[in-house]
């Protein structure tokens, strides 16, 4: 008997199993009957679905090797640009925007993305009357019949509040996911039941092996070219299996001694980050979500590059300009890029359809400080990828232009109907819409 179903709502199938359910990619070739009762059956290819994913960094990007010299499609990457460089069409880097009313340094990160930061005091404590982000709006419409309306991750656990990148329709603080073993099960795992799923990884057997018989089952009824997508497929989450298995193991051995401290576990901060937007591109390639903001603290996990091995980096984000500081912050940012730019070929090399993930998913990277050694929040760095966009420029606005004007063009490349964000004065369609 065949045990696969199909999500309602979308030809898009899922595999159970003992405590797992494993959704699977878009399947041309998925037999009707698995699009009975479907309220759009078959829309899936006439009607793409756009995907939003937001990457905000807490502590900038150097200010010297971010932005090029020169504005338009010729420009010289500078070093933190050139781990993107065989992406140079595949996104835009825009310069002189910021958010004119939010000012004091860090508290720009928690404004990224609402343009918005406006604490009240009330004691010794604060209560935080933040807007909506602008990925929550977009969750709200794109996030209904998705399994999760909106997913927020960081790539470290931070106990700092000004690190919280995603705020709720009510301004309340959405808190994010660090650890990749609790996101695997998240999504992997059926929501009554976690324990199969998990017994399964403590074995040393893989989730996969708990849908084995329903995919055989299913691969019967495919085309070559679905049964090589959903090979493919399975390869990745098998893959992200074995990298996590090490920490799941680490967690659940006794250690004598008790807990060692977070620096001394065996993942990094670029490790975990690697393996989030993994688990990123294969929840949005699923359409488990369409929407994901990714945090990058200033500290948590241990950060490794060349010979060192630091626990935050605040200090040399503050380097006063002194060169050998800002040679080390280059250093760390540029694993910042090195990781973005891994996570956007994926994308690049996954298919939705007729087009590339990438194509159908946008991928806003930057931050709401602009310089950390100065507390500035202006000019911000920031890089919008994929989406649909005429890509490959680096697009010099005018000075003091609202980031909240890339919003609203976000908004509208993503089918909203939005005029008007925050405190935008207009859009950038007419410089990135094709």
């Amino acid at each position: 008997m065949k045990r696969f179903e199909t999500m309602i709502g979308s030809r898009r199938s899922f595999l159970r199993g003992a405590g797992a359910l494993l959704t699977l990619p878009l399947l041309d070739s998925a037999p009707a009957s698995l699009a009975a009762g479907s309220a759009s059956s078959g829309t899936d290819a006439a009607e793409p679905k756009k995907r939003l994913v937001c990457l905000g960094v807490a502590l900038s990007m150097y200010p010297g090797q971010w932005n090029p010299q020169e504005a338009g499609r010729n420009y010289t990457a500078p070093k933190l640009i050139q781990p993107l460089e065989a992406l140079r069409n595949d996104f835009t880097l825009i310069s002189n925007v910021d958010h004119p009313t939010v000012s004091g340094g860090h508290l720009g990160t928690p404004a990224f993305l609402s343009g918005v930061y406006d604490p009240k005091r009330l004691g010794q404590s604060i209560v935080v009357n933040n807007r909506a982000t602008m990925d929550q709006v977009a969750a709200k419409v794109l996030g209904s019949g998705t399994r999760y309306e909106s997913l927020q991750l960081a790539a470290t656990n931070s106990n700092s509040g000004n690190g919280i990148l995603s705020w709720s329709h009510k301004g309340v603080p959405l808190p994010a996911e660090s650890d990749p073993v609790r996101l695997f099960q998240q999504l992997f795992g059926q929501d009554d039941d976690l324990s199969g799923q998990r017994l399964a990884m403590q074995r040393g057997t893989s989730v996969l092996d708990l849908v084995l018989e329903e995919a055989k089952d299913l691969n019967q009824v495919l085309n070559t070219e679905d049964r090589g997508r959903i090979d493919e497929y399975m390869t990745s989450v098998r893959d992200v299996e074995r990298r996590i298995e090490r920490q799941l193991e680490w967690l659940e051995t006794p250690k004598p001694g008790g807990i060692p401290p977070i620096t001394q576990r065996p993942t990094t901060f670029h490790e975990n980050l690697d393996l989030l937007l993994e688990l990123t591109a294969l929840a949005l390639q699923t359409d488990s979500t369409r929407v994901i903001s990714v945090t990058l603290p200033g500290g948590g996990l241990p950060i490794e590059y060349g010979d060192r091995r630091v626990s935050d980096y605040h200090g040399q984000s503050h380097h006063g300009m002194d060169p050998d500081v800002v040679a080390e912050l280059v250093e760390i940012e540029t694993l910042h890029a090195q990781s973005l730019a891994k996570f956007l070929t994926r994308l690049k090399g996954m298919q939705d359809g007729s087009a590339s993930l990438l194509d159908r998913t946008q991928v806003l990277f930057g931050s709401g400080l602009g310089n950390g050694s100065s507390h500035s929040n202006r000019d911000l760095p920031i890089l919008l990828a994929g989406g649909g966009f005429r890509h490959g420029q680096h697009l010099r606005l005018k000075e003091g232009t609202p980031l909240s004007n890339v919003f609203v063009t976000i908004l509208q490349q993503l089918g909203l109907e939005q005029d008007s964000f925050a405190d935008s004065d207009g859009n950038i369609n007419e410089h990135i819409c094709i």
